[in-house]
C-alpha cells in the first residue's frame, strides 16, 4: 500500500500539490542537482579548481543530461511558486 500512495503523490501535476508539497518537492530537486554536481566534483577534481557554478567542461555527457532534466523539473516547480507568490 506505501508504494501505491507514494506513485499517487510523486504522478500529482504541480497545480494539484499544496504549498508544502511543493515546497518539497522544490528542495527535494534542488538537492538532487546539488548532489550530482557535487559526486561529479568529486570523481574528478582536477576539473573543479575551485567553487564551479556552471556547466564547464569538467562534467560528463551523463551528468550533463541529469542535469538538464533536473533543472527542466526544478524550472516547472519554481514557476508554480512564482505564480502563487512564494517567489519574486
Amino acid at each position: 500500500m506505501p508504494v501505491l500512495l507514494f506513485a499517487c503523490t510523486a504522478l500529482k501535476p504541480v497545480e494539484k500539490l499544496t504549498d508544502n508539497e511543493l515546497a518539497d518537492r522544490y528542495d527535494k530537486i534542488d538537492l538532487q542537482i546539488y548532489m550530482v554536481k557535487h559526486a561529479a566534483s568529486k570523481d574528478n577534481p582536477a576539473k573543479y579548481p575551485g567553487v564551479s557554478g556552471s556547466m564547464g567542461s569538467g562534467y560528463n555527457n551523463g551528468d550533463i543530461q541529469k542535469i538538464n532534466k533536473l533543472e527542466g523539473k526544478l524550472s516547472v516547480v519554481r514557476q508554480e511558486l512564482i505564480k502563487r507568490g512564494y517567489m519574486p
